[in-house]
């Protein structure tokens, strides 16, 4: 017993000698920032827009800092001396960066975030067509939660697969990867109403094409990437008497991808993407889905519809030469001799991508 005592004494009195940690951030000394928004000058400075909480009694407000400088971080500084507390970005939860900005190398102005330990960098990132900074003063003008507004707003694009989830710490592992690209969410300015454009197509750290929601859509579907809902809608028969019978509006269930390079060799290849997956109606105003021969003309209509969906979105991924379906990855660990022989900055164009989809109603609604 008394060796126990003495041990438990000599603890004590060891955490008596030891140092400590007095590295702290008093949240009553900070103005936490929740959003920021980043825009190229037409000298080739910064402009970043921050938007602060504030109270005024027991309601919440918006206060908007913005500052011009060379650099991220001097943009932070002159914004720390505009305010009374220390600027504190480590709560943000959005960053938006401007068109022009994003075209141009989009790591050298996030450098700053990935150094810096106090960095939030499982906040989400967005493309504004134009100036970001305007996104965040309009929406600052309506609503004094601007941060939760984009924050949501992206996640319920991103579980009705309109929108891939990245977030600062995802985008930059796929940014070094030479064999996959990858795209963000664009938001546009449309009557005072931020709105969801599409996706911003990525090369490396530029910004090269955009896709649009349907796209974006279709994509992620094929990328195996579809999260609750992916709906679309197609064009049937123009002979309907009434306009809305010329639509049908259906759902994807259970869509399943497969990627095979059927050619690996440096002067022709060739990749087929492929998808399977069952359709289920969720609005159809002509019906005529009780007759079994009419299911089947409908079926190969959407296929159809689908499969020129899909040629048009390899058209436009190529011509970004944004390789989203990371088959450079593919070829590096699969076919690393013919990795060895392609320049895949130049060849990626070239190549051969085939899509092909396989659809079945296999759902008609409750009615039926």
């Amino acid at each position: 017993m008394n060796k126990k005592l003495k041990a438990a004494l000599s603890l004590l009195l060891l955490h008596l000698c030891l140092a400590g940690c007095w590295d702290q951030r008093l949240l009553k000394d900070s103005r936490l920032v929740y959003s920021s928004a980043f825009d190229q000058e037409d000298d080739n400075t910064i402009l970043t827009t921050a938007i602060i909480r504030d109270f005024q009694g027991e309601f919440p407000t918006n206060v908007e800092l913005q500052a011009v400088g060379k650099t991220l971080r001097e943009t932070r500084m002159k914004m720390d001396r505009k305010i009374n507390g220390r600027f504190e970005p480590s709560k943000n939860r959005v960053f938006v960066l401007g068109e022009d900005l994003a075209k141009k190398d989009m790591y050298q102005f996030l450098d700053v975030f990935y150094r810096d330990p106090s960095s939030s960098i499982s906040a989400k990132i967005a493309i504004a067509k134009g100036h970001g900074g305007d996104l965040l003063s309009t929406l600052g003008q309506k609503n004094t939660l601007i941060s939760e507004y984009l924050a949501e707003q992206i996640t319920s694009a991103e579980n009705a697969t309109e929108v891939e989830k990245q977030n600062l710490q995802t985008v930059c592992t796929v940014m070094f990867d030479e064999g996959k690209d990858f795209m963000l969410p664009l938001l546009a300015l449309k009557n005072n109403e931020i709105e969801l454009e599409g996706n911003a197509l990525f090369h490396k750290h530029s910004m090269t094409g955009e896709l649009s929601v349907t796209q974006s859509t279709l994509f992620l579907a094929l990328a195996n990437k579809k999260a609750k809902l992916a709906r679309f809608i197609s064009e049937m028969d123009k002979e309907n008497k009434s306009p809305l019978d010329d639509y049908i509006s259906y759902s994807l269930i259970k869509p399943k991808s497969k990627m095979k390079i059927i050619s690996d060799s440096p002067y022709d290849i060739k990749v087929e993407i492929s998808m399977k997956t069952g359709i289920t109606i969720v609005e159809f105003p002509a019906d005529k889905l009780t007759d079994k021969k009419n299911v089947k003309k409908i079926n190969q209509k959407i296929q159809h519809d689908l499969q020129k969906r899909a040629e048009k979105l390899i058209e436009t991924i190529q011509t970004a030469n944004s390789d989203v379906f990371g088959i450079g990855r593919e070829l590096i660990a699969f076919h690393p001799k013919t990795w060895e022989k392609v320049n895949w900055d130049e060849d990626y164009r070239k190549i051969t991508i085939i899509p092909k989809i396989k659809t079945e109603i296999v759902g008609n609604g409750i009615i039926n």
